[in-house]
């Protein structure tokens, strides 16, 4: 039995649905992260319905583990009360954490649910020491960092800040893009990654010149042994990807990192390597862990689940090939091969009279022609892989446990719940006790059976008042009748304070809402902020000595880059105030790190006005009131969320225009590099290159290492 409480490290997995999270937690996992059926960034998952999340709790808190919730989506204003109804039933179930993404969903939980702990979703892209610096003061203990960041940028980052916890992601799928700066599918298919709706464009084909790939689909990242490291680093938590796959798959990474952590023996660590592999695996390596170039970070040439290769084709004829492999093969393993032109034929093994085949040469029965000798075949799902769903049922629900005071006098109990405001009086008959053993053990034993309500009076201190309790016999059925009556009406103080307090936070969102004044300076269409001959619409690190910025009111106007790394930060800083202008300048705010880097140069010149742009993904009121309360009241207003419709961004936000092209990917992936296989050396850290698919043009801009990808100018497309 493994002694979770000992663990130096966190595992943290992923439970897209609760056989997933308790097959994750049953091998290996500490804890694991789940979403609600509303407000997840996998919208794809089953999820989970408040009931379930009740049942996984009361598991978690039984067997030491711990149960995160992500509500990591961008939230628009209408959904602010709705949202209010969640945070109150998980505040009640006491889970461990909210990782979230909206600034606003953080102001509301830091002012009215103290009782939840926030960690930041990698969504919110926090990369330098001052986006650090910023959660932690808005009340954030854990930050999930990019999968862009260095074990050598971590570690950095844990001495500067040892009091944050860092949580890394080391195994599953990558985005092309930064997390939270994706718009390709909001902006082209009105599906955004920041709402949990991503289609995904990134891994489908695109056309360059002649030549047809996947160009943009990410290799999966497999830290393995790297963990090791991670945890040397001092690293908090270590996460695994995946709420989209099965309870076999969670299994499978769970046990896998589990034996790695724990120093297994390497037959074994090799084993569970092989069950991940056929569980879900594509191409994959240890991303940017030991260096920001990358490695292999763009597998091309197909961008699905692999599975285990079993070997390369000997040779074949008609429906069999000849394969020569280590692995023994069972009847119904499923197997898989990819063809030239790029396209995955998986088939069941089907053999007539045999249950398997030994290792060796073997001739496998397939449903069409054989491939091509030297084609690689895979295993990509095990014939005994199969699962048995969970009986939620036999998960008992979360219950409350509440701390009671009660008081026996000769003729009532008084009864007293401080959590709900509640005291009432019941009557009671007792009598003396011929027995040595007084009343109080049973009192305690009959609390505590709380039937299907969501609270036990788990901590009861009893007092008599007149009365020698040594000495006194309750009889049960009295005992019995004042807990009924006492649950029943506790419920029912409950229920009313519940909707006192949601009424009473709701209108405080409207009134909060009504602070916010519309009469603001309008900002200008998006467009026309940005810097003159420059290819990127925002003033990046490598640019800022040669950029030629343009004045709003005579102010010269600087729209910050949302990629400012932790080595660049100091100097981007001193190069940028070298841009301001004695008489003010209007700065444009597009990351978290931002705000400190304006607070600092705000010091030094007191005329220094902001904008919320469109990098930081304002939707609500909620978002702009967090953002004046850290920053000041010398703003110009902020762009609406670019990702929303018109009819959903609220008045008191600007709206970004027609003509503005935002980057719908901004990417570490060198894309020269990565997708098109060319070497760093002399490099002129500046390219261009045009993609299309299906008639729609696109402009990939390197620049520094970094890949921005933008609409071409026929599709331009904005909201």
């Amino acid at each position: 039995m493994i002694d979770f409480t000992m663990n130096k490290i966190e595992l943290l997995a992923p439970g897209g649905n609760l056989d997933a999270a308790m097959a994750a937690l049953e091998n290996g996992a500490d804890a694991v992260y789940c979403g609600l059926q509303e407000f997840s960034a996998r919208k794809g998952a089953k999820n989970f319905s408040l009931d379930q999340i009740s049942r996984l709790r009361e598991w978690t808190f039984r067997n030491s583990r711990k149960i995160y919730i992500t509500l990591n989506t961008i939230l628009k204003e209408d959904e602010l009360p709705r949202m209010l109804g969640y945070l109150q039933k998980l505040e009640e179930l006491q889970v461990d954490s909210i990782i979230l993404q909206d600034p606003g969903l953080a102001r509301i939980i830091k002012k009215d649910f103290p009782g939840l702990t926030l960690h930041g979703s990698t969504q919110m892209a926090v990369h330098n020491h001052s986006g650090l610096q910023i959660l932690k003061e808005i009340g954030f203990s854990r930050v999930v960092l990019p999968r862009e960041m260095t074990m050598k940028e971590m570690a950095v980052f844990r001495k500067a800040l040892p009091d944050m916890e860092y949580e890394v992601f080391i195994h599953g799928a990558q985005c092309y893009s930064f997390s939270g700066m994706c718009l390709a599918s909001g902006m082209l298919l009105g599906r955004s990654a920041n709402r949990g709706e991503c289609g995904q464009i990134c891994r489908t084909w695109f056309d360059r010149e002649m030549d047809r790939g996947y160009f943009l689909s990410s290799t999966d990242l497999w830290a393995g042994s790297r963990v090791l490291d991670l945890e040397e680093i001092g690293i908090t938590s270590l996460k695994i990807e995946g709420r989209m796959k099965s309870p076999a798959y969670a299994a499978a990474v769970s046990s896998y990192y589990r034996a790695i952590l724990e120093k297994q023996a390497p037959e074994e660590i090799k084993t569970l390597e092989e069950n991940l592999k056929v569980a879900f695996s594509r191409n994959s390596g240890i991303g940017h862990l030991k260096s920001a170039k990358g490695q292999s970070m763009v597998d091309r040439e197909f961008p699905g689940h692999r599975g285990l290769l079993l070997g390369k084709t000997l040779g074949g004829k008609g429906n069999s090939l000849i394969i020569e492999t280590s692995h023994t093969l069972y009847k119904r393993d499923g197997l898989m091969f990819v063809t030239p032109r790029g396209e995955a034929q998986s088939f069941s093994l089907d053999m007539k009279g045999n249950t398997k085949l030994e290792p060796g040469k073997v001739s496998i029965p397939i449903p069409f022609m054989a491939p091509p000798k030297g084609t690689e075949l895979f295993k990509i799902q095990s014939h005994d892989n199969h699962t048995k769903s969970l009986n939620e049922q036999s998960l008992p629900l979360f219950k409350r446990p509440l701390s009671a005071e009660l008081r026996l006098s000769p003729d009532r109990i008084t009864l007293e719940v401080p959590a709900f405001g509640y005291s009432r009086d019941f009557p009671l008959s007792s009598e003396e006790s011929t027995g040595s053993r007084g009343p109080e053990e049973k009192i305690r034993n009959e609390f505590l059976k709380s039937a299907d309500y969501s609270f036990i009076l788990s901590t009861l201190s009893i007092e008599g008042l007149g009365i020698d309790l040594d000495s006194r016999f309750i009889p049960p059925s009295v005992l019995k009748k004042v807990r009924q009556e006492a649950y029943r009406t506790l419920e029912e103080a409950r229920q009313l304070q519940d909707q006192r307090r949601l009424m009473e936070l709701q209108k405080e969102l409207i009134e909060d809402a009504g602070k916010i004044s519309i009469g603001k300076t309008r900002l200008p269409p998006r467009k026309d902020l940005n810097p003159e001959s420059q290819a990127l619409p925002v003033l990046t690190p490598g640019k800022i000595r040669t950029a030629r910025v343009i004045k709003v009111d005579d102010r010269p106007c600087l729209p910050l880059s949302p990629l400012i790394f932790p080595g660049e930060e100091g100097a981007f800083k001193e190069e940028l105030m070298r841009l301001i202008d004695k008489k003010g300048s209007l700065i444009g705010i597009n990351n978290w790190g931002h705000i400190q880097m304006y607070r600092d140069w705000k010091k030094q010149n007191k005329a220094l006005r902001w904008y919320g742009d469109t990098g930081m993904l304002l939707a609500n009121s909620q978002a702009q009131l967090l953002m004046e309360e850290l920053m000041g009241l010398e703003t110009d207003g902020s762009y609406g969320w670019i990702e929303a419709e018109k009819s959903e961004i609220p008045d008191f936000f600007s709206k970004v225009g027609k003509g503005f092209k935002p980057p719908l990917f901004i990417s570490r992936n060198c894309f020269k590099k990565h997708s098109l296989g060319g070497s760093c050396h002399e490099c002129r850290l500046s390219f261009e290159y045009d993609l299309d698919q299906k008639g729609r043009t696109y402009k990939v801009i390197v620049q520094d290492c970094l890949t921005w990808i933008f609409l071409g100018e026929k599709n331009l497309h904005s909201k």
